[in-house]
């Protein structure tokens, strides 16, 4: 595939360099750094002699208000969605602004957080420490302005100026009522601005990050991106993802138990497609460039059920597939609607302003984002967790188009699979048609006094229709584009 060395998610495929690093003084001089490359995930990193690692003091456990906005806190019992600190529903509407830490001003940020909280968003995916694959300055970790988390690079020397403006940024998204998806150690960090010297050096990190933080509210815990482990057993686990292991017992150590997931590599992956991870998450980062309902279904048939995040598509003015079309406004529907009528827990739309380029302030409104944000208003109004995707075609009969059934590479607007999701008790129900054709539905499905209607979703207007055993859309939307969703309800 052909690749722009300027973008984060570049190579796709590992290119199998392995590093033997030696993690004495001076040893980070050793690394031969190109941008967005991940030879930092073939980390070699020695364990204790002993295997052990030292336990952690338990602080007094956290005070949990009960006012306020919402954060994502816990996973429902039966492991669909996730709940906030007052054990109700809460469905992810996210943004992917990796670089924020090192990027922005503390007066930037407190612009990208009210913005983001006015337009609707509900969480965002954030790197803790820079690198520049991951959109920072330097590779050092440094802030725009020359702030360092580490004193010569040593993980457990932390610089408070930093940590001070990082523990600020994530109060401000607290203020605004945004969960932070945060990432302590991520793929292009780790061997660059992270280089930990043992395993029991990541295990302390990981306490320190846990004592920081635990007051914050809105933290739920990551790691990985674009992260390919370099070792031949998997279930075994890499040194990288033994540092990453003992990252998070240190935090769980402090008493933290709040979720925690891992982003695969691109194009199409699954957090537990990795035999070492599938035991360890407690949610599904759903990473695919390719028609997204095909990877949150594969996601959420995994068992034990955890829910299924669609955490990484095509991103606004990106298309990670450059032999296909640009990403479009309908590229971005389509992400979203198929994802939330195939039983995601939450969807995430990134941009091209990931790293923040120049004059992002100007782009914090599109026209795309402004259809996203009244199509996640429409769900967020629904019993959305009740929702089961309707995969055996007991709703919708008919007109259904072509279901992926492999990973093969195929552009988001190649693809014309019409998806539904519908209560047991057939109050809810709620079809997706990617394209204009007549589908097919199973009255009885629905529960007696349903009513119809017609969603444009790049308009939000609303046509209500007689429910009826076929189902016709009123013709090309408003963006002049063939996708519609059908919205079927019963009084309770």
């Amino acid at each position: 595939m052909a690749t722009r060395p300027e973008r984060r998610r570049r190579p796709w495929r590992f290119l199998g360099l392995v590093l033997v690093v030696a993690l004495a003084a001076g040893a980070t001089g050793l690394w031969a750094l190109r941008r967005n490359e991940r030879e930092g995930q073939a980390l070699r990193i020695p364990d204790e002699p002993s295997g052990a690692t030292t336990p952690l003091p338990t602080p007094a456990p956290r005070d949990t208000a009960p006012e306020g906005p919402s954060f994502a806190t816990s996973v429902s019992r039966d492991g669909r969605y996730f709940l906030d600190q007052h054990g109700r529903p809460l469905l992810l509407h996210g943004d992917s602004p990796w670089a924020l830490m090192t990027k922005l001003s503390p007066e930037q940020a407190r612009l990208w957080f009210a913005d983001r909280q006015k337009q609707g968003f509900n969480a965002a995916i954030v790197s803790l420490i820079g690198a520049t694959a991951n959109g920072g300055p330097s590779d050092d970790g440094a802030t725009f302005d020359g702030l360092l988390p580490f004193e010569d690079g040593d993980i457990l020397r932390w610089r408070e100026p930093y940590w001070e403006r990082v523990t600020s940024y994530l109060q401000m998204a607290a203020e605004r009522g945004i969960t932070v998806m945060l990432y302590p150690i991520d793929g292009w960090t780790i061997g660059h601005s992270f280089v930990p010297a043992s395993i029991e050096q990541c295990h302390r990190f990981g306490g320190m990050v846990g004592r920081r933080f635990r007051d914050l509210p809105n933290i739920v815990w990551m790691s990985g991106g674009d992260y390919e482990p370099d070792t031949d057993d998997l279930a075994r686990g890499s040194d990288v993802d033994h540092c990453i292991d003992a990252m998070l017992r240190g935090i769980r150590e402090t008493g933290d138990d709040r979720p925690f997931s891992i982003q695969l590599g691109a194009r199409k992956s699954v957090s537990t497609d990795n035999p070492y991870w599938a035991r360890r998450v407690d949610w599904n980062f759903v990473y695919t460039y390719y028609p997204t309902y095909k990877a949150v279904l594969d996601a959420r048939r995994r068992t034990p059920a955890i829910p299924a995040v669609m955490g990484e598509a095509n991103y606004e003015g990106e298309n990670n597939q450059e032999e296909t079309p640009p990403t479009t406004d309908e590229t971005l529907r389509r992400q979203v609607l198929w994802s939330l009528t195939s039983g995601a827990a939450g969807e995430f739309m990134g941009s091209d302003d990931w790293e923040f380029h120049d004059g992002w302030e100007e782009r914090l409104s599109t026209p795309a984002l402004t259809q996203i944000t009244r199509l996640r208003a429409l769900f967020s109004e629904l019993e959305w967790w009740r929702l089961v995707p309707d995969t055996n075609s007991e709703l919708v009969t008919g007109g259904r188009g072509t279901e992926l059934t492999d990973d093969e590479p195929m552009d988001v607007l190649e693809n014309d699979y019409a998806t539904a999701a519908r209560t047991p008790d057939g109050r809810l129900a709620v079809v997706y048609l990617p394209t204009e054709r007549t589908i097919t539905v199973d009255p009885s499905a629905m529960a007696s006094g349903t009513r119809a209607a017609w969603v444009d979703p790049a308009s939000g207007a609303r046509r209500p229709v007689p429910m009826a055993a076929t189902f016709t859309p009123p013709g090309p939307n408003a963006a002049g584009d063939g996708d519609w969703l059908l919205l079927l309800t019963a009084a309770s």
